[in-house]
């Protein structure tokens, strides 16, 4: 009985886990830990197309380490963990929401927000991502003349 009443904090807890590594390694731009994260048949669904396989995964992030990104960060919250299969088998639905604040080059920063709906399964002892399912909502742009300086401390007086 204990077992069934831990379960489900133990897969939400390795649902979060899952998911703030994706994004820590795609702010961190490390193509390698995001094709060691994922399962060779993963789907990765975004705006309408859908890809199968590691390799078609793993050019989505090379595109994106290659871009005029300077930083990324990555938010997600609203975690929702719920378990497809029956008797622990079959895969793991993470749904959450994402905010993702970038600057670039051009010195303007762009905020992003959507939805994860991501599948999880357990291969050789590790929780793989086995779907990757991104819904970009909106994309804003943030001007340069907008943001405050880098060095600037987010308290005290606004700089004139």
């Amino acid at each position: 009985m204990t077992d069934d009443l831990l379960r489900p904090l133990v897969l939400q807890r390795e649902g979060e886990r899952l998911l703030h590594t994706y994004q820590r390694l795609v702010d961190a731009r490390d193509v390698q830990g995001l094709a060691d994260l994922v399962t060779d048949d993963v789907l990765l669904s975004r705006q309408g197309e859908e890809q199968r396989g590691r390799a078609a995964f793993v050019d989505l992030y090379r595109r994106f380490a290659a871009s005029d990104v300077d930083v990324a960060q990555h938010m997600a919250t609203n975690v929702e963990v719920t378990e497809l299969g029956t008797g622990g088998e079959g895969p793991v639905r993470i749904d959450s929401c994402f905010w993702v604040i970038t600057t670039h080059r051009s010195g303007e920063a762009r905020q992003v927000w959507g939805r994860y709906s991501d599948d999880m399964v357990r291969v050789d002892g590790r929780w793989l991502l086995s779907a990757k399912r991104i819904a970009l909502v909106r994309t804003a742009f943030v001007e340069p003349s907008a943001l405050a300086p880098a060095d600037m401390t987010s308290f005290g007086p606004r700089p004139d």
